[in-house]
């Protein structure tokens, strides 16, 4: 099996984001969370996952139509997953 990634994006994006697809892969996962899940319309590449952190989606009164995965879930995810990526704003510009 190919090494995978959890990207995470803590941020809201300003406009859509023109690398996004350059550092996502088939079996990685993306997990908005804090504002980032204010992102929840990105397309993502086929095969890559994506999920919302609920509690940051609660916090802001959203209904995420991603899958929404609670703390438990999150560390499992991130224990699972082969390196963990933060996207911040210079990478994906």
């Amino acid at each position: 099996m190919a090494p995978s990634t959890l990207f995470l994006l803590p941020l809201r994006l300003p406009a859509p984001p023109r690398r996004l697809g350059a550092w996502l892969r088939p079996g990685d996962e993306l997990l908005l969370l804090e504002d980032g899940v204010y992102n929840a319309a990105l397309p993502l590449p086929e095969g890559v996952s994506g999920f919302a952190l609920a509690a940051d989606c609660e916090a802001r009164g959203l209904a995420s139509p991603w899958p929404t995965l609670d703390d438990a879930a999150f560390v499992e995810a991130a224990a699972r997953a082969d390196r963990i990526v933060t996207l911040t704003p210079s990478l994906l510009s």
